[in-house]
């Protein structure tokens, strides 16, 4: 197995498993069977709330009865994304991984580290005959990545412990105490359609891009696949849009975009000198960008001029990225926004916008920017009930009990700070009162994309450290 020249077995083999079952946001019964049976047959008790979230509950060993109960979160759905040319079906397909001395990751696909790790973690360390620890109760949950759904309705009785220690975040060496609280913009324009007076039909791709998570790496200035589109559109000149498209999550940079259009003009040259613009401007951030053009058979139908015109100046004023940085924090994004999604229909196009913010209003505020702007070219605007962001305490007991212990075990401080990205510690605090919440986790990059991956040195570090960590909280 790949597994086999690393040292943490048993982790990696739960983790090969845990990647055999399909788990895309939504589609999550196979993984909570999966967990239900682990349990059973481990000997441990589990439970399920009504939304689907599994509870696994590890008694105390020798001599740790008396050690309050401590909580270990994580969620068990992934994004699921793959490469243009893959065939792989995630309904049905095991994730293929692959380990290249350093680094975990997919073939052709999102890895689902995130958050797979997590609950292959605290497996991990719970069926570990070695393992000594107060009581243990492992909350997976469900649907993290398309709303935090799991976490919003949560059954408080299925908890006891008041402290949680969240596995879900990306970086060793860090412990995280809050977090960006988000929403969603969909913001839609209806058109008719018209008869095509041009002779020619082209498919304009962008392609080639890192993406990424829209929270993680919205601050690496990554190109935008559905920004860099219409730039294009904008400077081709006079044509006909018969349709639009790119993006796949709400969470997730756009790596890939295309456009379906017709004209008389000669393109080529434009498009071209496009492309090497926007590969100069993004030769380090993003150097893998091409913009291709393919000739078609002609469309029938175009969208309206006006409104097609509306919707590429829309798309082009959008902003995306990092609207501001945290004052309070140093080095962390406050605000950002991520043009996330365009899409066409028969007789309508959807634009969808992810906005997050460690500051409430700034991220009502930034919401109503949007929304102003969307509405300025005809879009009617619907924006979703969002997740709260989750304030720091830099007074947590559990914090200091963890801080002191990093130090001891690991020989060096760790980073105490907020991530842009959301975590579900907020809301699961206001869910069970009294819950003491912290989050760390191992090196993870790209999350969210087809080049996600996960250092297999850290993630075994990291592993090491919460069953030291456990076993000193006494």
């Amino acid at each position: 197995m790949w597994y086999d020249r690393l040292n943490d077995k048993r982790m990696w083999q739960i983790f090969e498993e845990i990647s055999k079952v399909p788990r895309e946001s939504g589609n999550e019964e196979g993984i909570r069977n999966f967990l239900l049976s682990w349990a059973d047959k481990n000997g441990f008790r589990a439970d399920r709330d009504e939304v689907g979230n599994v509870f696994i509950y590890a008694d105390a060993t020798k001599g740790y009865e008396e050690v309050p109960a401590l909580a270990l979160q994580g969620h068990m759905d992934m994004v699921c994304v793959k490469r243009e040319e893959s065939s792989h079906d995630f309904t049905k397909d095991p994730i293929e991984i692959e380990y290249d001395g350093r680094f975990i990751k997919a073939k052709d696909t999102s890895l689902g580290a995130d958050n797979g790790i997590a609950i292959a973690m605290s497996l991990a360390l719970i069926s570990d005959p070695e393992s000594q620890h107060g009581p243990i109760e492992i909350i997976a949950t469900v649907s993290e990545e398309t709303g935090l759904t799991g976490a919003f309705n949560l059954d408080p009785e299925k908890v006891s412990a008041k402290r949680l220690i969240n596995l879900d975040s990306e970086e060793e060496g860090i412990i995280y105490i809050g977090c960006a609280g988000g929403v969603d913009l969909e913001s839609t324009i209806s058109f008719r359609r018209e008869d095509n007076p041009y002779k020619k039909g082209y498919k304009i791709e962008v392609s080639g891009l890192l993406g990424g998570h829209s929270g993680g790496e919205i601050d690496k200035e990554r190109g935008n696949a559905i920004k860099i589109l219409s730039r294009v559109l904008k400077g081709i000149g006079k044509f006909g849009l018969n349709r639009i498209g790119g993006g796949t999550k709400r969470n997730v940079i756009p790596s890939y975009a295309y456009a379906v259009i017709s004209t008389d003009n000669k393109i080529e040259k434009k498009i071209a000198k496009i492309e090497k613009e926007v590969q100069n401007e993004l030769k380090k951030a993003d150097p893998g960008v091409k913009i291709t053009l393919e000739a078609i058979d002609n469309p029938k139908t175009i969208i309206q001029s006006k409104k097609r015109k509306k919707i590429v100046d829309a798309l082009f004023i959008a902003p995306h990225g990092v609207r501001t940085m945290s004052t309070s924090i140093k080095g962390i994004v406050e605000t950002s926004n991520n043009l996330a999604i365009v899409e066409t229909g028969e007789n309508s196009l959807t634009v969808i916008n992810s906005i997050r913010s460690n500051i409430g209003s700034s991220k009502d505020n930034h919401l109503e920017v949007l929304k102003t702007l969307y509405a300025s070219f005809g879009f009617e605007n619907k924006a979703s009930d969002g997740y709260p962001e989750w304030e720091p305490n830099l007074s947590s007991p559990l914090l200091k009990v963890v801080e002191k212990l990093y130090k001891e075990i690991e020989g060096k401080k760790a980073k105490v700070t907020a991530i842009h990205a959301g975590l579900e510690c907020g809301i699961i605090n206001k869910r069970i009162d009294g819950m003491d919440s912290i989050s760390i986790g191992p090196d993870l990059f790209d999350v969210h994309s087809v080049n996600e991956h996960i250092v297999a040195e850290s993630a075994e570090r990291v592993s090491k450290f919460l069953k030291e960590m456990v076993k000193r909280m006494k």
